[in-house]
Parts: structure tokens; C-alpha cells; sequence
């Protein structure tokens, strides 16, 4: 099967990651960690690449790259292929180090841009290996705790986020987590995962953070017109997120019912199944199994829950304040333009 080709644009954001194959260490020691690190300068000064932020971890990599001329391939192929070579070198050994081709997922929102970096920046702090994130030297945040930086890490986006967070005209490390804080977050975490994972690219999150309910019940009213005729979108919040937007709606609303035809439904059943489908991008197996049911017992939960949104606005305005809350846990909107 040939390979699913990649999309590189000039001007594209990028989550970059790969790890040792067989989760085998990438990076054994410090002197390991500063070779790969020299092979991300050597390539941003070539400017095939501008490295934002980063965290070079024990058994993997996280990069938030951007690719000025559509050359991210390029240099991330001269880069794995001279480390490669680089560590088999060092520690006297030979054979594959990385797992293979790395793994770029496009990033088409602000939004999603924010989350990447709060995820990147977590990532020592849920390893356990720092308390917090800016006391880890091998990954960018170390960096911007300070007020100004190297001339290979392109910054000014980030400054600039801080900047606008704080109203501040200057960056100051002090303001930092005004726009890039929370990525410890499990709702967080949990979101730019699943984003990873998918392979949709159409990506409304921008114009629903910081959004009214109505404007959210407007997108999902369209979506449930599309039903299940075109791929499952982008995942916009998280499952973990999700359920706690659930659980904080039931305990002021208590019972809910819905009437369904002529049949009075579980309104909390009905939107957990349907939302986990199209607001968390959950396959109806995972639903069936959530809910403890089959499959066809879930696509007609998930059914009932869109012809309510389309025919039941009292039901469709609960389900956006819903939803809404569920996207604000899982892209802290602190630094996030509302639209």
C-alpha cells in the first residue's frame, strides 16, 4: 500500500513526535539529548523548519514546528537519519534506533496551536521527572523563563500570545502561563491526543471557544443534518471534559427527561451517546462499550440525540451549554482569541 502523503505546505504548523523503536530510550543521556537538539538548530538556521517549542523526552520526542517553505520532511529526514547514525556511533551499535517515518499532525486552529503547547510543555511534569514544567532543561519552556532567548528558537508567536494575555506591551516570563498554563490537565492531555490519532482535518475549534451557546447549538444543529455521511470531524473536546460538563448540568438540573415521539427518553443517556460521537469523535464501539450496550443500541441513542437537536430546541440549548463547558475545560480559552 503505497504511503499516505503528507501534507506540508509553506507556512504550515505542525506537531512533530516520534520514539525509539520497540520503546527502546532515543535519548540514553544528556550528551544524547544535546546532539539531537544541535540537529533541530542546524535545521532551523537552514530555515527549513522554525521550532516554537519542544520537549526532548527518555523514549520519545514532542516538537511544535512550522515549515516556511514546505521542507518539514526534508529536514526531519536529515535530522533522524544523522542522529541515528550519531547514537549507533556512540554507544557501538547498529541496527533501526527510531520506530521509522515521524509522525506530523497539522495544526489548522490557534486553538489547537494553544493545547499543543501546553501539551509539549507538560510533558515532564505528568512523567514525574520535574514539579514544574520550566524546571526541565531539555524542553522549551526552560527557555521561556527567560525574558529573552536564542536566536534558533523562533519565539515571537508565543511571546506575542503572553503579550496580548497580560496587556502587557513587553514579554515577561512572569506572564507566562496567562495564555500557555494547564496542560497538566487531563482534559487537555486527553484532547490533543485523540487529535493525534485522528485523521480528520477540517477544524472548527475557533469559531466555538469563547463562543455564545447559540453558535454552538447552530454547529451542532449542521452536524446533525450531516449525520453519518462524512467522516468523524476533529475531536473538539474531551471525553473526561465531557463527562464532568455532564455530570455538573445533572446536579443542577437532577431528572432529565426528553420526550421522543411518544416516548419519554433519559435526556443525560441520550446527550452523553451523542456527543461523545460528535463533539469527541468516539467510534460507536467505544460508545456501545460506555454504555454498556450493543453497537446498533448506540447508533440509535446517538440518532435520537440528533433528530432532538434539530425538532427540541429546549433540549438542543441545554446540550450547547453542555458542550460549550465541555470545550472551555478542554482548551483553557485564558489566551485563546474568542470570536
Amino acid at each position: 500500500m503505497a504511503r499516505r502523503s503528507r501534507e506540508d505546505k509553506p507556512g504550515s504548523w505542525h506537531h512533530v513526535t516520534n520514539r525509539g523503536v520497540a520503546k527502546r530510550p532515543l535519548f540514553e543521556d544528556g550528551t544524547d539529548a544535546r546532539n539531537f537538539h544541535a540537529l533541530l538548530i542546524k535545521q532551523t538556521r537552514t530555515k527549513r523548519i522554525e521550532l516554537h517549542c519542544f520537549s526532548l523526552m527518555t523514549t520519545h520526542f514532542h516538537l511544535l514546528a512550522r515549515s516556511p517553505r514546505g521542507e518539514l520532511s526534508e529536514a526531519m529526514r536529515l535530522i533522524q537519519n544523522e542522529y541515528s547514525r550519531t547514537f549507533n556511533r556512540r554507544h557501538k551499535r547498529d541496527g533501526t534506533l527510531i520506530r521509522g517515518r515521524f509522525f506530523s499532525k497539522p495544526i489548522h486552529s490557534i486553538a489547537h496551536r494553544f493545547n499543543t503547547v501546553r501539551y509539549i510543555d507538560a510533558n515532564p511534569v505528568r512523567a514525574g521527572i520535574v514539579r514544574h514544567s520550566w524546571e526541565y532543561g531539555l524542553g522549551s519552556r526552560a527557555a521561556y523563563d527567560k525574558d529573552s532567548g536564542p536566536s534558533w528558537l523562533s519565539r515571537s508567536w508565543i511571546e506575542s500570545e503572553v503579550m496580548r494575555a497580560s496587556g502587557r506591551s513587553s514579554y515577561s516570563r512572569l506572564d507566562y502561563d496567562l495564555a500557555f498554563g494547564g496542560g497538566d490537565a487531563p482534559a487537555v492531555q486527553e484532547l490533543v491526543a485523540r487529535r493525534l490519532a485522528s485523521t480528520a482535518t477540517i477544524d472548527p475549534l475557533d469559531n466555538l471557544i469563547g463562543s455564545t451557546p447559540e453558535r454552538v447549538q447552530r454547529w451542532m444543529r449542521r452536524k446533525a443534518k450531516l449525520a453519518d455521511g462524512c467522516e468523524i470531524g476533529l475531536p473538539v473536546c474531551s471525553r473526561t471534559a465531557l463527562e464532568l460538563s455532564i455530570k455538573s448540568m445533572a446536579a443542577q438540573m437532577g431528572s432529565w427527561t426528553v420526550l421522543d415521539g411518544r416516548n419519554l427518553r433519559s435526556g443525560i443517556e441520550l446527550a452523553r451517546a451523542g456527543m461523545l460521537r460528535d463533539l469527541c469523535g468516539w467510534s460507536l464501539r467505544a460508545i456501545a462499550q460506555r454504555e454498556g450496550g450493543s453497537m446498533g443500541r448506540a447508533r440509535r441513542l446517538i440518532d435520537q440525540h440528533r433528530r432532538l437537536l434539530l425538532s427540541d430546541r429546549p433540549y438542543g440549548a441545554v446540550v450547547a451549554n453542555v458542550a460549550q463547558s465541555a470545550m472551555n475545560l478542554s482548551t483553557p480559552t485564558g489566551g485563546v482569541r474568542g470570536k
